[in-house]
């Protein structure tokens, strides 16, 4: 929706300055520590926009601890579109509901967390958390993003030659 769309491109005195290399002008303006203007947005470059990836969303969920890259990269994807927390807690439901591990649905991937991640077939992990994730994605009933997203998750999926199931799960138990 355009409200959601004005939000990730408007700095904090709502100022249209787009976004550049998924970083939107709220996340810039955190990083720099100012409204950032649209030369700053257009002057991002890629190892500023790696370093705030790594910062912010690797970090935040202890992505070097996790032993399977493709489980990594699918969670911090995740962290970048839909927070952290919310990331968060869609991995501890799968761990929990999916995997019976008595994991606290918190919103924080803390080393016990990670270490649930680790005990677990990566593959199905893999699959049953991008299974959730589109569950979510359908909940925030934007069309105008749900396309996207959709298509980033199935673009992890690819990259690591996994072929995502119809419906593995049901997410109401």
């Amino acid at each position: 929706n355009k409200a959601s769309d004005k939000r990730g491109n408007t700095n904090s005195l709502d100022q249209m300055v787009g976004t550049n290399l998924g970083i939107s002008a709220p996340v810039y303006e955190k990083w720099l520590g100012y409204p950032p203007s649209v030369s700053d947005m257009k002057s991002i470059t890629v190892p500023v926009a790696l370093e705030i990836y790594e910062a912010w969303y690797w970090n935040a969920v202890l992505a070097s601890k996790i032993n399977d890259q493709a489980v990594a990269e699918t969670l911090v994807d995740h962290t970048i579109n839909g927070g952290e927390g919310g990331a968060a807690r869609i991995m501890q439901q799968v761990l929990r509901k999916e995997f019976g591990l008595n994991v606290a649905i918190d919103g924080d991937v803390g080393p016990k967390t990670v270490a649930a991640i680790n005990s677990v077939n990566p593959r199905d992990l893999f699959q049953i958390f991008s299974q959730y994730r589109l569950e979510a994605y359908k909940a925030i009933n934007n069309p105008d993003w749900q396309a996207g997203w959709k298509k980033r998750v199935f673009k992890y999926a690819k990259k690591f030659g996994i072929v995502l199931k119809k419906k593995m799960y049901s997410p109401e138990h």
